[in-house]
């Protein structure tokens, strides 16, 4: 797959994207060799994003702990998020955000 912006094609943003796919994919096994869980704390980029940092950081413990994964994610808390703040948020006047979202937030429980 090639990735294409602003008319330039990006191969080092291709090969981002099939590794990211291969470490996806590894994540979702049943089973894991020791191996595997020490690839997956490898980051010879050093770059810092948060989500990949935390799923890094927490994630081979987890898998250790409780062996497959493949209803880690953060999608529940995205969701929450988008429902219990964010649209709330967008309700609201912008003045005293806080109660109008907790008012808000009450009347659906």
């Amino acid at each position: 797959m090639v990735f294409v912006v602003d008319d330039l094609q990006i191969e080092d943003l291709s090969e981002v994207y099939v590794k990211w796919n291969e470490m996806y994919l590894l994540s979702r096994s049943e089973k894991f060799k020791e191996s595997d869980l020490e690839n997956f704390q490898i980051s010879n980029s050093h770059l810092k994003f948060p989500k990949l940092y935390s799923w890094i950081r927490y994630i081979v413990d987890t898998i250790r702990e409780y062996r497959a994964i493949n209803g880690y994610t953060t999608e529940t808390y995205e969701s929450l998020y988008k429902t219990y703040v964010k649209i709330p948020y967008r309700l609201s006047n912008k003045k005293e955000v806080e109660k109008q979202i907790m008012e808000n937030v009450n009347k659906k429980q």
